[in-house]
């Protein structure tokens, strides 16, 4: 077994950026209902690939092979995510995991998707046209490149759904501790891709790869900033509002203190906020009244500065 190489999978920026937004919103804002909700979905699909990484790694083949987690393509100005990419001597495959509870029926002619969970059912968007969106852009990105090779897809369920197909689906859909042994007895009927070419390919979409970034998410999803809640959040019992005395931060709910509890604070800013700021927001965010205490704090933050004097801001 020759393992080319391998993209890890990191905690997605637009979940990070949505955690720090729902801390920072108050519950009863008109858009923090659908917030909530969509932070759970993110978090219930990257648990489904968090899956669906511990059961590929199974698969273990004689042959070489690349594979690369959280790949986002660009092709003729369209981005396209894949969860993830397996480079096989002779194909590459597509994995689209999905983490849906209850039960599925797959309907084609016109494809659906359709989920129930306790009696209720809903249509939900079919993974299988969003898998055969990415094999068409994934092709012509690698015919782009001089690549003539096959691109499947499989789909990934990480729950053990009842699931029903009435009709023969255009893409395969398996659970995902199944998919390993599926691999395995995939024929690799002739080699494309030697290994020194899998791992050119492998490098190439590592270095074509393109992180969405959403931020600041006041601006994306068009939320005041002034609806932002400030203030240092004490990382033991969540009471905003820490103080700053003696060189470290004081929680007076839970009276936890510690030094760099405002780091947290500045992930926050740069998600929600801004791409820069200043020693005057810094200040007025976390409630530290001293500027050369929070010109010290920023400058031991690892931030860059930029600028001088009054027209100093720092960036990450």
């Amino acid at each position: 077994m020759i393992k080319i190489l391998i993209k890890k999978r990191s905690e997605p920026l637009s979940l990070l950026g949505l955690q720090s937004l729902i801390n920072r919103l108050p519950d009863n804002h008109q858009k923090y209902t659908i917030i909530e909700e969509d932070l759970r979905r993110r978090k219930a699909g990257f648990g489904g690939e968090l899956n669906f990484d511990k059961h590929i790694n199974e698969f273990r083949p004689s042959y070489p092979f690349g594979l690369l987690h959280d790949i986002c393509l660009q092709y003729n100005g369209v981005y396209f995510q894949m969860d993830s990419v397996l480079i096989l001597p002779d194909k590459v495959i597509i994995f689209e995991i999905k983490n849906l509870g209850g039960k599925l029926t797959v309907k084609a002619n016109p494809t659906q998707f359709i989920q129930e969970i306790k009696g209720e059912r809903k249509i939900i968007q079919s993974p299988i046209t969003e898998l055969e969106r990415k094999i068409i852009f994934m092709e012509r990105w690698l015919r782009g490149r001089g690549i003539d090779i096959q691109v499947k897809g499989m789909i990934g369920l990480a729950y053990t759904n009842e699931l029903f197909i009435e009709a023969e689906a255009n893409a395969e859909i398996l659970f995902t501790h199944e998919i390993p042994i599926r691999l395995y007895n995939l024929i690799i009927d002739q080699e494309i891709l030697s290994r020194n070419r899998i791992r050119e390919m492998a490098n190439i979409m590592v270095d074509s790869h393109q992180e969405y970034n959403p931020f600041p998410l006041t601006k994306t999803l068009n939320i005041a900033k002034e609806d932002i809640i400030p203030g240092v959040i004490c990382p033991k019992c969540n009471r905003k509002g820490m103080k700053w005395h003696l060189k470290k931060w004081h929680c007076s709910g839970c009276f936890h203190s510690d030094v760099d509890c405002h780091l947290p604070l500045l992930n926050d800013w740069f998600y929600l906020m801004d791409s820069s700021i200043t020693n005057r927001q810094f200040r007025s965010f976390s409630g530290i009244d001293y500027q050369p205490i929070a010109k010290r704090l920023l400058k031991n933050s690892g931030l860059v500065l930029k600028g001088n004097r009054r027209s100093a801001f720092y960036i990450r």
